[in-house]
């Protein structure tokens, strides 16, 4: 199967901005910035976002934590559920001094 590629034109004052420490070429670069793009805009999942601009998972959430990007949600209903195990821990733990 041949690979597709897109043709974008990129607007040249970019350029200088381009090519950063965790790529190698202007293409890496813009397929690092769109799967950053499109997980922050939660279209992407961390993993699908990692695989399609090429780096292992780990080397992606690095790299979200060196540009200061959230990468782990952390909700309300996830604390409550934090909560509950603990409390439920707590009971248990004190069950078994007894």
């Amino acid at each position: 199967m041949e690979d597709s590629k897109a043709r974008v034109g990129i607007n040249p004052e970019f350029l200088p901005f381009l090519k950063g420490k965790n790529v190698h070429s202007i293409d890496e670069d813009v397929n690092l910035s769109l799967a950053i793009y499109l997980f922050t805009a939660k279209k992407l999942t961390l993993a699908r976002a990692a695989e399609l601009c090429g780096k292992s998972l780990s080397d992606f959430i690095q790299i979200l934590m060196d540009h200061n990007i959230h990468w782990a949600e952390y909700t309300k209903e996830h604390k409550e559920q934090d909560d509950e195990t603990i409390e439920w821990i707590l009971k248990e733990d004190g069950r078994q001094t007894k």
